[in-house]
């Protein structure tokens, strides 16, 4: 059993067009069976392997709505960052908030806000084991990615009320050959992928290093000092070793590096600021930032305050914050104005060692252990203006840049296999991780100086998170009980999550405080029920539940109390969802065709969100970050996903997401301040992808040259949960982007391959998220998405 999308090409040309079907977008395999040259319609019917339940089964006849892409079509389909998934998985946000190196992934309107504390509410995973995602970082040599969508509890490390997010890297093969790739582009993009498999002892040791080393230049000038954000230096390397000393035990251990320089995008595009007695719903609007930088700093601090400013910071806009919202515009979204630092370095390492033991054709022992440490220090262009209204850096002691600092390591040991007549597939688990997180948040608040000076604070804090859990799920086939084809899924949970928070010594005014901790447990379930209709017909029916836990906030008051008694503390998450689905793979008037449906409702109590609350009255000069739990949300929708081969030669399809989101009961009280929540932010209505491939027919002895185009397009969507409320103008424009990759394939005959790939074709200015300062500041800033880049990709085999 392996973790991996499996379909092996066949040699022939048409037929490996053919196969592929299956793969988009349901998936895109990554290999596929050889078969029979005229066998084209069974090569396009290839069964799909994933392992979205921890076990080897046919993604047709898997009980999950799930997107996986294999490592080829990776490439084919240009996703190359994190930031790329989402034009391949309907239902699925990567949402930056602070730029290109802070992203947030979010599915079925389930995230986790900037500054908050929460857990992730959707997971991601390397090889089994779970991942902190401190930034972006670059895809090389992956066996496959799976997107589940979902409330995700009973089988996997961490709880998650959104979904998993699971990468796979190509495990050693008893090969030896070797591959590298060369893209060069515009942006001065320059780029080296490569990999060697060697098997050390025929088929007992085997070893592969893969390495990825990226440089590109930024595409955001910022005029302030002349300084190009988003410019990124990236480098990479994993090694993977597996040792099978004998037919029943495996044993495979991946580390990983990981080096990340260069400059943040950040929310460096000013898109709204208050002013003064502006209303909205009936809820004033905070208008610290528009009101201290401008004209109206005379009415605060006397006559000639403004003036005094201004000869005081001569790069700064003499109209004031209010009217730059209108310069900002006329500058477009590649232009910023901001006078603090960006800068952003990031290190990672990973470890995973998993031992596979059969101890039988039917029973199988599983361990996976994992490590992981990260350190991030990174300088934040947050709101883009040429004022200081807010910096990530303390101006009193130097401070520059967010730092944090993780450790963590787990385990997780499974007993699996068939019982009861080979009826049962089970699945009994035990999991342990134990992380730590140093994080230390300088800021600077409005330098008015010389007529007021600058608010400094530091937040230097540890979480500390210990989580154990165990587990149990299991599938009987009910056609011994009569009902043919008709499979009963039933699994639980238990989770226990110790958390505690101590303030650090750089904290500038909760160090000594004294450590806090509590302990937070529930269960996870799912209970279904799944039928094979015909072969080519799959139905299902479930329910599951699961929960984030509580925790701390550590920019919130140190104070053992929740949000709306003005501390630190805020409680578990809980959801339950409902989810149908139908699955068909077979034919359409005689053509290989596939179509997955699901359709679900999502109901999510104590809904973690971060404010942030003004405790002293005075228009946000004192505002501090809270994580509240919001009373309830629900989210329904659809995910549809189809293809088709209308020719031997021409492949279409798309898939489609619907995601209608809203808090039910959005109002909580903080500091004796009422506030409402709602819309649901960073939870576009509609998104989806179209897509045509096209395979030209030439000789063989020329090579295979195929064409893909899509087409992505999204609604708009709100980068604030409050926007009806204290956070209007946050609502960003939908957009639509045309990726385009012509590839040539073994090259007159040889193991040369090249492509021209082009992203955002038409150069389309768009955003893809957004940093909310309403109530602390009055002002908000949205983040860039990339513009048209293009290039040639050369690539040879060994």
């Amino acid at each position: 059993m392996t973790r991996t999308l499996a379909l092996r090409a066949r040699r022939n040309r048409l037929a490996r067009v053919t196969t592929l079907l299956v793969g988009l977008p349901v998936v895109a395999p990554a290999w596929a069976d050889e078969r029979p040259a005229d066998d084209t319609k069974a090569a396009a019917m290839d069964e799909i392997i994933v392992t979205a339940r921890r076990h080897a089964e046919s993604l047709e006849r898997v009980p999950i709505a799930i997107t996986a892409i294999g490592g080829d079509q990776l490439v084919d389909r240009q996703i190359r960052t994190d930031s790329d998934l989402q034009l391949s998985a309907p239902g699925l946000t990567i949402r930056q908030t602070q730029g290109n190196n802070s992203l947030t992934y979010s599915i079925r309107g389930q995230s986790a806000d900037t500054f908050s504390g929460s857990p992730s509410a959707v997971v991601t995973y390397l090889n089994e084991v779970p991942l902190s995602i401190s930034g972006a970082s670059s895809f090389y040599d992956l066996d496959s990615v799976q997107v589940l969508k979902g409330p995700q509890g009973t089988l996997f490390g961490r709880n998650a009320t959104g979904g998993a997010v699971l990468y796979t890297s190509a495990k050693p093969t008893d090969e030896t050959n070797a591959f590298v790739r060369v893209r060069l582009g515009n942006l001065n993009l320059r780029e080296v992928e490569s990999w060697v498999n060697v098997p050390l002892v025929e088929d007992k040791v085997l070893l592969r290093i893969a390495g990825d080393l990226i440089r590109r230049a930024g595409y955001i000038h910022n005029v302030y000092n002349d300084e190009y954000l988003g410019d990124m230096r990236r480098d990479g390397v994993r090694g993977s070793l597996t040792v099978k000393p004998s037919e029943r035990i495996s044993n495979t251990t991946v580390f990983q590096f990981g080096h990340a320089n260069g400059t943040n995008t950040g929310a460096s595009y000013t898109y709204s600021v208050y002013g003064c007695g502006q209303t909205n719903n009936g809820f004033p609007l905070t208008c610290s930032a528009g009101l201290l930088f401008g004209p109206g700093l005379d009415s605060v601090a006397g006559s000639g305050a403004w003036a005094a400013y201004l000869a005081a910071h001569p790069k700064a806009y003499a109209s004031g914050l209010l009217a730059y919202v209108a310069e900002q515009r006329k500058l477009g979204p590649y232009v910023t104005d901001h006078p603090g630092g960006a800068g952003h370095t990031g290190t990672d390492y990973n470890l995973s060692n998993t031992t596979i033991v059969d101890l039988s054709d039917d029973t199988q022992v599983k361990n996976i252990f994992g490590w992981a440490k990260s350190d991030v220090i990174s300088q934040q262009p947050q709101l883009g203006a040429p004022f200081v209204t807010i910096l990530t850096e303390n101006v009193s002691t130097g401070e520059n840049g967010n730092e944090v600092h993780l450790d963590s390591w787990s385990d997780e040991l499974q007993l699996q296999g068939k019982a009861l007549g080979r009826n049962l597939t089970y699945i009994v688990g035990a999991y342990f991780q134990r992380q730590r997180t140093d994080t230390i948040w300088p800021q600077t608040y409005f330098d008015v100086s010389p007529v007021i000076a600058p608010s400094a604070v530091t937040n230097a804090f540890r979480l500390m998170n210990d989580t154990d859990a165990v587990y149990t799920q299991g599938t009987y086939d009910l056609t011994s009980a009569g009902l043919r084809d008709v499979h009963f899924t039933a699994g639980v949970r238990y989770t226990w999550e110790h958390v505690g928070i101590s303030q650090l010594p750089r904290s500038t005014y909760t160090y000594g405080q004294p450590d806090q901790h509590r302990t937070f447990q529930d269960p996870s379930w799912e209970v279904g029920l799944d039928y094979q209709a015909t072969p080519e017909l799959f139905t299902y029916v479930k329910t599951r539940g699961s929960f984030r836990s509580g925790g701390f906030n550590g920019a919130a008051p140190a104070v053992n109390a929740d949000a709306t008694q003005g501390g630190n503390v805020f409680a578990s998450e809980h959801t339950q969802d409902i989810e149908a689905g139908v699955k068909y793979r077979g034919e359409v008037a005689g053509r290989p065709a596939t179509l997955n449906i699901a359709v679900y409702n999502q109901w999510i109590q104590d809904v973690q969100r971060v404010e942030f609350p003004d405790p002293d009255g005075v228009g946000g000069l004192s505002s501090i970050a809270v994580t509240a739990n919001v009373p309830s949300e629900e989210v329904r929708g659809m995910e549809l996903e189809a293809s088709v081969l209308p020719t031997d030669w021409l492949k279409i399809g798309g898939s489609l997401a619907y995601t209608q989101a809203e808090f039910t009961d959005g109002r909580i009280l903080l500091f004796g301040q009422n506030y409402l929540y709602g819309p649901v932010g960073d939870t576009p209505r509609w998104s989806g992808v179209g897509y045509a491939e096209v395979t030209l027919p030439t000789p063989a002895r020329l090579g295979d040259i195929l064409a893909r185009v899509e087409v992505y397009t999204q609604a708009s969507q709100y980068f604030s949960n409050a926007a009806g409320s204290i956070a209007p103008g946050t609502r960003l424009p939908g957009y639509a982007l045309v990726n385009a990759r012509v590839s040539w394939s073994n090259i007159l005959g040889s193991d040369l391959s090249g492509a021209l790939f082009a992203k955002n074709l038409l150069d389309r200015a768009y955003f893809v998220g957004g940093m909310t300062l309403a109530s602390a500041l009055g002002q908000n800033a949205a983040a860039v998405g990339e513009p048209r880049t293009y290039g040639i990709e050369l690539s040879a085999k060994f």
